[in-house]
């Protein structure tokens, strides 16, 4: 074991770009955009919604059980959110947990379940 240095597993996003590609309707709910309000798509909501820094797939899957509980958003979205949300607020206490016990293996797996609850919430979303 070190004496100085401090290891960490840690989990970030390679490419912010893939997170509107990949949900943008997800990264739209939790980060609107006025000037995108009249997009019908989710195709061409993609091709407009530009990533920022700190806009990556942990950040979205922190952002939207806070914004299904204290954000605006319609009730319609909301109550198809809400199961969602409770998951990937759970899946973040477990990947927390597995990143600070340099589990590399549980922490992998979390992502991968992560980013499946996130593309069902953004089918579930579609589906309005």
């Amino acid at each position: 074991m070190p004496r100085i240095l401090f290891l960490r597993v840690s989990a970030c996003t390679y490419d912010e770009k893939d997170v509107p590609r990949t949900w943008p309707m997800l990264f739209a709910a939790v980060w609107p955009d006025e000037d995108l309000a009249d997009i019908d798509s989710a195709r061409k909501l993609a091709r407009k919604l530009a990533p920022a820094r700190e806009k990556g797939v942990l950040e979205l899957a922190r952002a939207l059980p806070e914004l299904v509980r204290f954000g605006e958003l319609d009730d319609r979205k909301k109550t198809v959110l809400r199961p969602f949300a409770d998951i990937l607020e759970s899946l973040h206490v477990k990947l927390d947990a597995a990143l600070g016990d340099r589990d590399v293996k549980t922490a992998e797996t979390l992502c991968t379940a992560l980013e499946d609850t996130l593309d069902e919430a953004e089918a579930a979303l579609r589906g309005l």
